[in-house]
């Protein structure tokens, strides 16, 4: 708390570092920080270092109010109370200035400033006078405990105000919990308040934001998506006192990353020379945690120090792992444009760029856009007016490139082609796997789960199959299903890859009735009733529905059939809840901010578990999860193999994590047709031997399926 803090009365650049010694411990206690200054300029977007994230870490608000020069006869009817319309000339353009100041500290306040104010976690005021400019410096800082500072002075938290190398500044702070200080602090609260509230007794006269500010950093969010972070505003404000912030956008391999001194990994340097030895064209097959990302942008760059004008361009196939990439990019020195959500917002950075390059290519440039966008032909069009040999396309996730609408759209005549994925081919689709290696030609290095745990990359796990029995009635819908997609296959000659409606929507039937198996719930019930749910617990639950138990409809739902059958994600969070476990959904639905915030409270155990659905198959780290629950059932290598990655990230004070596998089973009695048994069964296996094979404990992992195991002979399987 403030009152904690060993602050001084005073600070002043000659004997102080006012920007360690004050902002920086008092900021981080805050949940309100209220500030008036002069004039919209780097002085405020540089206001009180860090506050802005911590305040946003700590749940609270920030108040600012800013100066804005106005005619007297303006002045005169906005006292009035006549409608002003505001000039947009007379306003900061933030895209102009993030234009022109790329990667800078003022590119990332303006970002920070268009996040709060979307997030309603930041509100702003401008203050006017009719003749000369408000300049009053108040700062009110509150914690939660209403302990409460004021600091007034001459600082300006610009450079020159912040570093003691430069401007001599004084501050003077007073506090609420001193005798005879906090009359001061009082005053400086109720000044702000008055002008907060538009008291027209003074002189000033304070007013909304106008449109044109608000419409601008709606506009920088749409395009700047991902949440602040405390250690990267840091870092930022580091390297701007440090004068060590560049305005250039040309890549360059950082020194530290993620607070650790920057060193590519033996693995990730030898993807990148057998990359190269296949004349820079292939696909890195890495196991998901173990560096895809990058490895692929240190590629990337060790390229851009070769040639000038490199045209970077990163396919990605969702807006999630979009902003996720944008955000290593900048690690790198990068600040590529984002061609996804609304295009009026990247049209034009992306048209200025051809602009600017009409000859020949000269600047260094780096696109991220998503699958759908990229095959647009507005797309196609820019895409086609880079020079190929300058051209590197990195394809993330990249076995989506070799679905039918990716025909033609890829540029074959790029110079630098590399793929990544840790399942680059499709699974009984080989017409896929035949364009993506038109593109991409093969797999040049591959690095699989077992080495990565084995050399420390990814964290150990053990394995637990939990064998789940379809019901008589499951069962049997099962073999009808299955006869109707037997027929169905015999009638189309067995061809692997179909644009027969009728068979696709038979398989996906098969796999709802599997991914929704009633005995799911009730064997999760036993599961949780003996073993408690650990911290970071995820719950990966198919999207069908599934009929709830009687317990929990008692007292709560009519028997009315619609409200027994629920979603099984619900399902499994009424479960929970039950249990007093804190829980949330981790969805298609949520929005980006929530999304965000559910992975801070995930990662800070406000939340112990998260349901998800297909939303976290590809790209979405959560490296704090250690316990995973597959009740969504899966054949298909891709989703098992991204899922059982999502949990083996590396994280501070996790030395394995765990696998809770629901796996769905035919009763063995019925050996009606024990053939299609036995093959059912196998399939099942092929996820269930990999994942026992390469666990902590592959002789144990097994034993709850040895009845069908012997049942079906299938013992050599497993071994």
């Amino acid at each position: 708390m403030l009152s904690s803090l060993n602050l001084n009365s005073s600070y002043t650049s000659e004997t102080d570092n006012i920007y360690q010694d004050f902002f920086v411990p008092a900021i981080e206690q805050s949940i309100e920080y209220r500030r008036a200054v002069g004039y919209f300029s780097l002085g405020v977007l540089l206001n009180a270092p860090t506050a802005m994230t911590n305040i946003v870490n700590n749940n609270g608000k920030i108040k600012l109010i800013f100066s804005k020069l106005v005619s007297p006869q303006d002045f005169d009817a906005i006292k009035s109370g006549m409608e002003y319309s505001w000039s947009g000339e007379e306003l900061p353009n933030f895209q102009e200035i993030i234009q022109e100041h790329p990667n800078t500290l003022l590119e990332y306040r303006i970002r920070i400033l268009a996040y709060l104010f979307a997030t309603k976690k930041l509100e702003m005021k401008i203050a006017l006078r009719p003749n000369g400019m408000f300049h009053q410096k108040i700062g009110i800082i509150k914690d939660i405990d209403n302990n409460t500072i004021s600091f007034n002075g001459s600082m300006n938290e610009t450079k020159s105000a912040l570093h003691p190398e430069y401007n001599s500044e004084e501050i003077t702070v007073f506090k609420s919990w001193i005798a005879g200080q906090e009359e001061f602090v009082d005053k400086h609260s109720n000044d702000f308040n008055k002008l907060w509230q538009n008291d027209k007794r003074g002189s000033t006269v304070t007013c909304d934001l106008p449109e044109v500010i608000a419409e601008g950093l709606t506009i920088i969010d749409e395009q700047y998506s991902e949440r602040p972070n405390s250690s990267s505003e840091a870092k930022k404000i580091t390297e701007f006192l440090n004068g060590k912030t560049n305005n250039n956008n040309q890549p360059c391999v950082p020194t530290q990353f993620n607070g650790r001194t920057f060193e590519i990994r033996d693995h990730q340097r030898e993807a990148c020379i057998e990359w190269q030895n296949n004349k820079y064209t292939g696909i890195l097959e890495l196991a998901t945690g173990t560096g895809k990302t990058i490895t692929s942008i240190y590629a990337a760059v060790k390229i851009s120090e070769k040639i000038t004008g490199l045209a970077l361009v990163v396919v990605v196939p969702y807006v999630a792992l979009a902003d996720q990439w944008h955000s290593e990019l900048n690690l790198f020195n990068i600040n590529a444009i984002k061609c996804y959500n609304s295009k009026s917002v990247w049209q034009k950075p992306l048209t200025d760029y051809f602009s600017r390059n009409t000859s020949e290519q000269r600047e260094f440039v780096c696109l991220v856009v998503v699958n759908d966008t990229f095959k647009t032909d507005f797309f196609q069009e820019k895409l086609n007016q880079f020079d190929l040999d300058k051209t590197m396309i990195i394809g993330d996730e990249c076995h989506h490139h070799g679905g039918a609408g990716f025909e033609d759209k890829l540029p074959l005549g790029a110079k630098y082609k590399l793929g990544l994925s840790a399942t680059p081919f499709h699974y009984m689709n080989e017409m896929a796997n035949e364009r993506l290696k038109k593109f991409y030609e093969k797999v040049v290095y591959e690095y699989s789960l077992y080495k990565a745990i084995e050399n420390g990359i990814l964290t150990p796990y053990e394995y637990f199959p939990i064998p789940v029995i379809l019901t008589a009635e499951e069962t049997e819908e099962y073999h009808t299903i299955s006869d109707k997609i037997a027929k169905a296959y015999a009638s189309q000659g067995n061809k692997t890859e179909s644009n027969n409606s009728f068979l696709n929507a038979l398989l996906s039937e098969r796999s709802r009735l599997i991914g929704t198996a009633s005995n799911k719930l009730n064997k999760l019930n036993e599961l949780i009733s003996t073993e408690d749910v650990p911290k970071h617990s995820l719950f990966y639950c198919s999207d069908g529905k599934v009929s709830e138990d009687e317990e929990y409809r008692s007292g709560k739902l009519n028997d009315d059939p619609e409200d027994i059958e629920v979603k099984q994600r619900i399902a499994v969070a009424n479960i929970l809840r039950k249990r007093r476990i804190n829980v949330s959904p981790f969805t298609a639905t949520e929005t980006k901010y929530q999304r965000a915030e559910i992975l801070r409270m995930f990662k800070d155990e406000e939340i112990r578990a998260l349901i998800a659905i297909r939303c976290l198959d590809e790209g979405i780290d959560v490296p704090a999860c250690s316990t995973a629950y597959l009740l969504a059932s899966s054949r298909n290598p891709r989703q098992f193999i991204q899922r059982r990655g999502r949990i083996l990230r590396k994280s501070i004070g996790k030395d394995k994590a765990r696998i809770y596998d629901f796996v769905v089973v035919l009763p063995i009695s019925n050996l009606g047709n024990k053939k299609r048994e036995v093959e059912f069964f196998k399939n099942e296996l092929i996820r269930v031997s990999d994942f026992s094979k390469h666990s902590l404990n592959p002789l144990t992992s097994i034993k709850p399926l040895k009845p069908w195991l012997e049942a079906y002979e299938l013992q050599h399987l497993v071994v």
